[in-house]
Protein backbone atom coordinates (compact mmCIF):
# COMPACT_ATOMS: atom_id res chain seq x y z
CA UNK A 1 0.00 0.00 0.00
CA UNK A 2 2.77 2.18 0.94
CA UNK A 3 4.39 1.45 -2.34
CA UNK A 4 1.30 2.22 -4.54
CA UNK A 5 0.70 5.45 -2.44
CA UNK A 6 4.14 6.68 -3.28
CA UNK A 7 4.06 6.21 -7.14
CA UNK A 8 0.48 7.61 -7.38
CA UNK A 9 1.95 10.58 -5.08
CA UNK A 10 4.99 10.93 -8.08
CA UNK A 11 2.01 10.69 -10.64
CA UNK A 12 0.57 13.84 -9.31
CA UNK A 13 3.77 15.37 -8.93
CA UNK A 14 4.93 14.80 -12.53
CA UNK A 15 1.26 15.78 -13.81
CA UNK A 16 1.16 19.32 -12.01
CA UNK A 17 4.90 19.70 -13.46
CA UNK A 18 4.10 18.95 -16.45
CA UNK A 19 1.29 21.64 -16.84
CA UNK A 20 2.99 24.00 -15.01
CA UNK A 21 5.71 23.75 -17.88
CA UNK A 22 3.13 24.33 -20.18
CA UNK A 23 1.27 27.15 -18.54
CA UNK A 24 5.09 28.88 -18.59
CA UNK A 25 5.34 28.05 -22.41
CA UNK A 26 2.04 29.77 -22.88
CA UNK A 27 0.36 26.77 -24.01
CA UNK A 28 -2.65 27.00 -21.93
CA UNK A 29 -5.30 24.67 -23.26
CA UNK A 30 -2.93 21.79 -22.83
CA UNK A 31 -5.17 18.85 -21.20
CA UNK A 32 -4.63 15.39 -20.78
CA UNK A 33 -6.45 13.08 -23.38
CA UNK A 34 -8.68 10.28 -21.95
CA UNK A 35 -8.10 6.63 -23.54
CA UNK A 36 -9.82 6.25 -26.92
CA UNK A 37 -9.26 10.21 -27.89
CA UNK A 38 -12.54 10.89 -26.04
CA UNK A 39 -13.75 14.42 -26.74
CA UNK A 40 -14.68 17.41 -24.42
CA UNK A 41 -17.77 17.00 -26.13
CA UNK A 42 -18.03 13.00 -24.74
CA UNK A 43 -20.22 12.12 -21.94
CA UNK A 44 -19.40 8.48 -21.44
CA UNK A 45 -17.12 7.28 -18.64
CA UNK A 46 -14.99 4.05 -18.55
CA UNK A 47 -16.87 1.65 -16.94
CA UNK A 48 -15.59 -0.77 -13.71
CA UNK A 49 -14.56 -3.94 -14.51
CA UNK A 50 -15.76 -6.56 -12.97
CA UNK A 51 -14.16 -9.69 -10.73
CA UNK A 52 -10.98 -7.77 -10.33
CA UNK A 53 -8.50 -9.76 -8.18
CA UNK A 54 -7.18 -7.08 -6.24
CA UNK A 55 -3.74 -7.52 -7.32
CA UNK A 56 -0.96 -4.58 -7.91
CA UNK A 57 -1.20 -4.45 -11.98
CA UNK A 58 -5.64 -4.30 -11.57
CA UNK A 59 -5.00 -1.96 -8.75
CA UNK A 60 -2.72 0.62 -10.48
CA UNK A 61 -4.65 0.58 -13.91
CA UNK A 62 -7.68 1.38 -12.03
CA UNK A 63 -6.12 4.15 -9.59
CA UNK A 64 -4.15 5.69 -12.45
CA UNK A 65 -7.36 5.97 -14.94
CA UNK A 66 -9.04 7.49 -12.35
CA UNK A 67 -6.52 10.15 -11.38
CA UNK A 68 -6.19 10.83 -15.32
CA UNK A 69 -10.13 12.20 -15.20
CA UNK A 70 -9.61 13.85 -12.12
CA UNK A 71 -6.06 15.72 -13.89
CA UNK A 72 -8.62 16.69 -16.75
CA UNK A 73 -11.52 17.96 -15.21
CA UNK A 74 -11.15 18.18 -11.46
CA UNK A 75 -14.45 18.78 -9.84
CA UNK A 76 -13.52 21.70 -7.59
CA UNK A 77 -16.12 24.22 -8.16
CA UNK A 78 -19.76 22.83 -9.65
CA UNK A 79 -20.89 26.63 -9.21
CA UNK A 80 -18.97 27.87 -12.77
CA UNK A 81 -17.10 24.85 -14.16
CA UNK A 82 -18.47 23.61 -17.26
CA UNK A 83 -17.41 19.80 -16.53
CA UNK A 84 -19.24 19.60 -13.50
CA UNK A 85 -21.76 22.04 -13.21
CA UNK A 86 -24.25 21.55 -10.46
CA UNK A 87 -22.89 18.15 -9.66
CA UNK A 88 -19.28 16.22 -10.52
CA UNK A 89 -19.37 14.57 -13.37
CA UNK A 90 -22.43 17.08 -15.11
CA UNK A 91 -20.70 18.07 -18.28
CA UNK A 92 -22.67 21.20 -20.00
CA UNK A 93 -20.80 19.74 -23.42
CA UNK A 94 -19.65 23.06 -24.45
CA UNK A 95 -22.63 25.37 -22.84
CA UNK A 96 -21.29 27.63 -19.78
CA UNK A 97 -21.76 26.89 -16.44
CA UNK A 98 -23.55 29.27 -14.80
CA UNK A 99 -24.74 29.29 -10.78
CA UNK A 100 -24.64 25.74 -11.07
CA UNK A 101 -26.28 25.51 -14.30
CA UNK A 102 -25.97 24.87 -17.61
CA UNK A 103 -26.68 27.25 -20.55
CA UNK A 104 -27.41 26.34 -23.65
CA UNK A 105 -25.41 26.83 -27.32
CA UNK A 106 -26.34 27.47 -30.76
CA UNK A 107 -25.14 24.79 -33.36
CA UNK A 108 -26.45 26.96 -35.66
CA UNK A 109 -27.93 30.57 -36.79
CA UNK A 110 -30.49 30.21 -39.35
CA UNK A 111 -31.53 32.78 -41.54
CA UNK A 112 -35.23 32.38 -42.00
CA UNK A 113 -37.36 30.13 -40.05
CA UNK A 114 -36.45 27.21 -38.58
CA UNK A 115 -39.68 24.88 -38.31
CA UNK A 116 -39.35 21.13 -37.05
CA UNK A 117 -36.68 19.22 -35.99
CA UNK A 118 -34.90 15.85 -35.48
CA UNK A 119 -31.71 14.12 -34.31
CA UNK A 120 -29.79 10.92 -34.76
CA UNK A 121 -26.23 9.88 -32.90
CA UNK A 122 -24.04 12.58 -35.26
CA UNK A 123 -26.40 15.71 -36.95
CA UNK A 124 -29.34 17.49 -35.89
CA UNK A 125 -31.81 18.48 -38.49
CA UNK A 126 -34.48 20.92 -39.22
CA UNK A 127 -36.87 22.45 -41.90
CA UNK A 128 -36.75 26.17 -42.96
CA UNK A 129 -40.43 27.19 -43.22
CA UNK A 130 -38.81 30.85 -45.49
CA UNK A 131 -36.39 29.41 -47.45
CA UNK A 132 -37.97 25.92 -48.21
CA UNK A 133 -35.16 23.87 -46.92
CA UNK A 134 -33.96 20.88 -44.99
CA UNK A 135 -30.98 20.99 -43.56
CA UNK A 136 -28.36 19.95 -40.79
CA UNK A 137 -25.42 20.06 -39.13
CA UNK A 138 -23.08 18.29 -36.70
CA UNK A 139 -24.14 17.75 -33.03
CA UNK A 140 -20.43 18.49 -31.88
CA UNK A 141 -20.45 22.10 -34.26
CA UNK A 142 -19.57 22.24 -37.43
CA UNK A 143 -21.09 23.41 -41.01
CA UNK A 144 -24.35 23.60 -42.15
CA UNK A 145 -25.83 21.15 -44.60
CA UNK A 146 -28.46 21.92 -47.27
CA UNK A 147 -29.96 18.17 -47.70
CA UNK A 148 -33.20 19.48 -49.95
CA UNK A 149 -32.69 22.64 -51.55
CA UNK A 150 -36.69 23.93 -51.97
CA UNK A 151 -37.56 26.84 -53.51
CA UNK A 152 -38.08 30.02 -51.54
CA UNK A 153 -41.33 30.10 -49.32
CA UNK A 154 -42.03 25.79 -50.27
CA UNK A 155 -43.96 24.84 -47.45
CA UNK A 156 -42.30 22.42 -45.39
CA UNK A 157 -45.35 21.60 -42.73
CA UNK A 158 -44.62 20.90 -38.89
CA UNK A 159 -42.78 17.70 -38.92
CA UNK A 160 -39.61 15.78 -39.64
CA UNK A 161 -38.42 12.35 -39.07
CA UNK A 162 -34.94 10.65 -38.74
CA UNK A 163 -35.21 7.09 -39.44
CA UNK A 164 -33.54 4.35 -41.11
CA UNK A 165 -30.85 6.02 -43.86
CA UNK A 166 -33.34 8.93 -44.58
CA UNK A 167 -35.09 11.95 -43.43
CA UNK A 168 -38.81 12.50 -44.22
CA UNK A 169 -40.47 15.41 -44.61
CA UNK A 170 -43.99 17.13 -46.30
CA UNK A 171 -44.43 19.22 -49.25
CA UNK A 172 -47.40 20.99 -49.20
CA UNK A 173 -48.17 22.23 -52.68
CA UNK A 174 -49.99 21.31 -55.52
CA UNK A 175 -48.06 17.80 -56.03
CA UNK A 176 -47.51 17.88 -51.65
CA UNK A 177 -47.47 14.47 -49.69
CA UNK A 178 -44.48 12.86 -47.67
CA UNK A 179 -41.34 12.33 -48.93
CA UNK A 180 -37.65 11.38 -48.26
CA UNK A 181 -34.33 12.08 -48.73
CA UNK A 182 -30.98 10.21 -47.79
CA UNK A 183 -29.76 11.96 -44.35
CA UNK A 184 -26.90 13.06 -46.37
CA UNK A 185 -28.63 14.78 -49.06
CA UNK A 186 -31.11 14.43 -51.78
CA UNK A 187 -28.91 14.90 -54.38
CA UNK A 188 -29.53 15.82 -57.81
CA UNK A 189 -32.65 13.62 -58.16
CA UNK A 190 -34.48 15.60 -55.46
CA UNK A 191 -36.92 13.76 -52.66
CA UNK A 192 -38.69 10.61 -53.48
CA UNK A 193 -41.80 10.49 -53.10
CA UNK A 194 -43.43 8.34 -49.82
CA UNK A 195 -47.08 9.02 -49.82
CA UNK A 196 -48.55 11.13 -52.78
CA UNK A 197 -50.44 13.10 -53.30
CA UNK A 198 -51.96 14.69 -50.42
CA UNK A 199 -53.92 17.83 -50.34
CA UNK A 200 -51.53 20.33 -47.98
CA UNK A 201 -50.01 17.66 -46.15
CA UNK A 202 -48.97 18.94 -42.82
CA UNK A 203 -47.43 16.75 -40.16
CA UNK A 204 -45.60 13.49 -40.52
CA UNK A 205 -44.69 11.49 -37.40
CA UNK A 206 -42.81 8.13 -36.22
CA UNK A 207 -44.94 5.62 -33.97
CA UNK A 208 -43.55 2.49 -32.66
CA UNK A 209 -43.24 0.25 -35.06
CA UNK A 210 -42.01 2.12 -37.49
CA UNK A 211 -45.26 3.49 -38.36
CA UNK A 212 -45.57 6.27 -40.14
CA UNK A 213 -48.11 9.39 -39.22
CA UNK A 214 -49.65 12.00 -41.23
CA UNK A 215 -52.39 14.65 -41.87
CA UNK A 216 -53.47 16.89 -44.45
CA UNK A 217 -53.97 20.13 -43.55
CA UNK A 218 -57.21 20.98 -45.38
CA UNK A 219 -61.13 21.67 -44.46
CA UNK A 220 -61.75 18.36 -45.29
CA UNK A 221 -58.21 16.60 -44.64
CA UNK A 222 -57.49 12.91 -43.73
CA UNK A 223 -55.47 11.70 -41.21
CA UNK A 224 -53.25 8.76 -42.31
CA UNK A 225 -50.55 6.51 -41.35
CA UNK A 226 -48.16 3.36 -43.23
CA UNK A 227 -45.27 1.13 -41.79
CA UNK A 228 -42.35 2.24 -43.18
CA UNK A 229 -41.02 1.66 -46.35
CA UNK A 230 -44.93 2.52 -47.16
CA UNK A 231 -44.85 -0.02 -50.46
CA UNK A 232 -47.89 -0.95 -49.34
CA UNK A 233 -49.81 2.59 -49.86
CA UNK A 234 -51.41 4.55 -46.84
CA UNK A 235 -54.34 3.59 -44.26
CA UNK A 236 -56.85 6.96 -44.03
CA UNK A 237 -57.85 6.12 -40.40
CA UNK A 238 -60.09 9.02 -40.75
CA UNK A 239 -61.22 11.69 -43.40
CA UNK A 240 -62.70 14.47 -43.80
CA UNK A 241 -61.20 16.28 -40.66
CA UNK A 242 -61.85 19.87 -40.33
CA UNK A 243 -58.10 20.68 -40.97
CA UNK A 244 -56.23 17.72 -38.90
CA UNK A 245 -52.83 18.67 -37.59
CA UNK A 246 -50.45 16.84 -35.31
CA UNK A 247 -51.27 13.34 -34.59
CA UNK A 248 -50.20 10.48 -32.33
CA UNK A 249 -50.47 6.64 -31.98
CA UNK A 250 -50.65 3.93 -29.74
CA UNK A 251 -51.49 0.34 -29.77
CA UNK A 252 -53.70 0.90 -32.76
CA UNK A 253 -55.20 3.78 -31.51
CA UNK A 254 -54.52 7.06 -33.34
CA UNK A 255 -54.94 10.59 -32.56
CA UNK A 256 -55.15 14.04 -33.70
CA UNK A 257 -55.73 17.60 -33.01
CA UNK A 258 -58.24 19.60 -35.50
CA UNK A 259 -58.84 23.70 -35.57
CA UNK A 260 -62.03 23.63 -35.59
CA UNK A 261 -65.03 23.72 -34.57
CA UNK A 262 -65.04 25.06 -30.93
CA UNK A 263 -61.56 26.52 -31.32
CA UNK A 264 -59.81 23.23 -31.62
CA UNK A 265 -60.00 19.81 -30.69
CA UNK A 266 -58.76 16.31 -29.60
CA UNK A 267 -60.09 13.38 -31.56
CA UNK A 268 -59.59 9.78 -31.81
CA UNK A 269 -60.05 6.23 -33.71
CA UNK A 270 -59.54 4.26 -30.91
CA UNK A 271 -59.41 0.42 -31.72
CA UNK A 272 -58.56 0.95 -35.79
CA UNK A 273 -62.21 0.20 -36.76
CA UNK A 274 -65.01 2.60 -35.00
CA UNK A 275 -66.09 6.19 -35.63
CA UNK A 276 -63.68 9.01 -35.02
CA UNK A 277 -64.84 10.38 -31.71
CA UNK A 278 -64.13 13.35 -29.70
CA UNK A 279 -62.26 13.42 -26.85
CA UNK A 280 -61.62 16.93 -25.77
CA UNK A 281 -63.31 20.05 -27.15
CA UNK A 282 -62.19 23.71 -26.88
CA UNK A 283 -58.72 24.32 -26.29
CA UNK A 284 -56.38 25.16 -29.20
CA UNK A 285 -54.88 21.69 -29.07
CA UNK A 286 -51.66 21.19 -30.34
CA UNK A 287 -48.80 18.22 -30.35
CA UNK A 288 -49.80 15.21 -29.22
CA UNK A 289 -47.78 12.10 -27.51
CA UNK A 290 -48.57 9.21 -25.70
CA UNK A 291 -46.82 7.92 -22.57
CA UNK A 292 -48.21 4.67 -20.45
CA UNK A 293 -51.81 4.89 -20.29
CA UNK A 294 -52.40 8.67 -21.13
CA UNK A 295 -52.14 10.98 -23.85
CA UNK A 296 -50.29 14.27 -23.41
CA UNK A 297 -50.99 17.19 -25.19
CA UNK A 298 -50.24 21.11 -25.44
CA UNK A 299 -52.55 23.25 -25.59
CA UNK A 300 -52.19 26.41 -26.76
CA UNK A 301 -53.07 29.29 -23.84
CA UNK A 302 -53.60 26.62 -21.29
CA UNK A 303 -50.91 24.85 -20.90
CA UNK A 304 -50.10 20.58 -20.30
CA UNK A 305 -52.24 18.65 -19.92
CA UNK A 306 -53.27 14.88 -20.23
CA UNK A 307 -56.15 12.26 -19.93
CA UNK A 308 -56.86 8.49 -20.57
CA UNK A 309 -56.21 6.89 -23.79
CA UNK A 310 -60.05 5.83 -24.05
CA UNK A 311 -60.81 9.60 -22.57
CA UNK A 312 -61.96 10.93 -19.18
CA UNK A 313 -61.09 13.58 -16.93
CA UNK A 314 -58.24 15.95 -18.37
CA UNK A 315 -55.14 16.36 -16.08
CA UNK A 316 -53.12 19.34 -16.24
CA UNK A 317 -49.53 18.95 -16.19
CA UNK A 318 -48.63 22.89 -16.08
CA UNK A 319 -51.38 25.46 -14.96
CA UNK A 320 -49.80 28.83 -16.29
CA UNK A 321 -51.16 30.21 -19.47
CA UNK A 322 -48.22 29.20 -22.24
CA UNK A 323 -47.72 29.73 -25.99
CA UNK A 324 -46.56 26.28 -25.88
CA UNK A 325 -47.54 24.44 -29.61
CA UNK A 326 -44.52 21.50 -28.90
CA UNK A 327 -42.52 19.36 -26.42
CA UNK A 328 -40.77 16.30 -26.19
CA UNK A 329 -41.15 13.07 -23.21
CA UNK A 330 -38.02 12.34 -21.59
CA UNK A 331 -38.81 9.28 -19.18
CA UNK A 332 -41.07 11.22 -16.36
CA UNK A 333 -40.11 14.51 -17.48
CA UNK A 334 -41.86 16.66 -20.21
CA UNK A 335 -40.01 19.69 -22.24
CA UNK A 336 -41.61 22.46 -23.63
CA UNK A 337 -41.76 25.33 -25.14
CA UNK A 338 -43.15 29.06 -24.47
CA UNK A 339 -43.00 30.43 -28.09
CA UNK A 340 -43.62 34.43 -27.23
CA UNK A 341 -40.91 36.87 -28.91
CA UNK A 342 -38.61 36.39 -25.87
CA UNK A 343 -39.78 33.42 -24.97
CA UNK A 344 -37.94 30.08 -22.76
CA UNK A 345 -37.86 26.30 -22.66
CA UNK A 346 -39.79 24.97 -19.51
CA UNK A 347 -39.43 21.56 -17.35
CA UNK A 348 -41.97 19.20 -15.41
CA UNK A 349 -42.50 15.72 -14.18
CA UNK A 350 -45.05 14.24 -16.19
CA UNK A 351 -47.20 13.64 -12.73
CA UNK A 352 -47.70 17.22 -13.20
CA UNK A 353 -46.13 20.58 -11.39
CA UNK A 354 -48.57 22.62 -11.49
CA UNK A 355 -47.16 26.38 -11.74
CA UNK A 356 -43.90 25.18 -10.48
CA UNK A 357 -42.42 23.98 -13.69
CA UNK A 358 -38.34 24.82 -13.88
CA UNK A 359 -37.31 27.27 -16.75
CA UNK A 360 -33.89 25.42 -17.85
CA UNK A 361 -33.51 28.39 -20.51
CA UNK A 362 -34.79 31.93 -21.22
CA UNK A 363 -34.86 34.78 -23.40
CA UNK A 364 -35.24 32.48 -26.46
CA UNK A 365 -36.10 33.81 -29.78
CA UNK A 366 -39.84 32.41 -30.30
CA UNK A 367 -38.26 28.84 -29.38
CA UNK A 368 -40.69 26.29 -30.93
CA UNK A 369 -39.86 22.32 -32.29
CA UNK A 370 -38.32 20.37 -29.40
CA UNK A 371 -36.61 17.08 -29.82
CA UNK A 372 -34.09 14.76 -27.15
CA UNK A 373 -31.46 12.37 -26.88
CA UNK A 374 -29.71 10.61 -24.05
CA UNK A 375 -27.57 13.67 -23.47
CA UNK A 376 -29.51 16.82 -24.21
CA UNK A 377 -32.57 18.97 -25.32
CA UNK A 378 -32.56 20.26 -29.02
CA UNK A 379 -34.76 23.27 -29.85
CA UNK A 380 -35.44 25.15 -32.68
CA UNK A 381 -35.74 29.53 -32.40
CA UNK A 382 -37.90 30.68 -34.66
CA UNK A 383 -36.55 34.06 -34.40
CA UNK A 384 -37.58 37.40 -35.53
CA UNK A 385 -37.43 38.53 -39.35
CA UNK A 386 -33.85 36.23 -40.33
CA UNK A 387 -32.44 35.05 -36.77
CA UNK A 388 -33.82 32.05 -35.91
CA UNK A 389 -31.04 28.94 -34.54
CA UNK A 390 -30.55 25.86 -33.66
CA UNK A 391 -29.95 25.37 -29.93
CA UNK A 392 -28.62 22.56 -27.60
CA UNK A 393 -28.71 22.22 -24.19
CA UNK A 394 -27.37 19.49 -21.68
CA UNK A 395 -29.62 17.51 -19.55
Amino acid sequence: MRRRGAILLLAWISAFAWLGCNALLGIESAVFEPDGGASALDTGRPNDEDGASGDASDASSSDASDAADVIVHPCTNTFIDTFNCGACGHDCLGGVCSAGRCEPVVIANEPGEPKAIAVDGTHVYWTNAKTGDVRRAPIAGGATQTLFDGPTGTDLGIGLVRSGPDVYFTIGDADGGVFRCPATGCGAGGPLPVVAPLDSPQFVGLADGGVLLFSEGAFDGRVGRCTLPCTSGPDFVAGPESFPKYVGSASGAVYWSTLIPAQGNLRAVLDGASPATTLVSGPSVQQIETRDDEVIFAARGSGMKALPRDGGTVRRLYEQQTQTDRFAIDGTVVYFSDTVSVGRMLSCDVAGCGDAGTTIASTQSRPYAVVVDKTSIYWTNLGDGNAGSIVRLAK
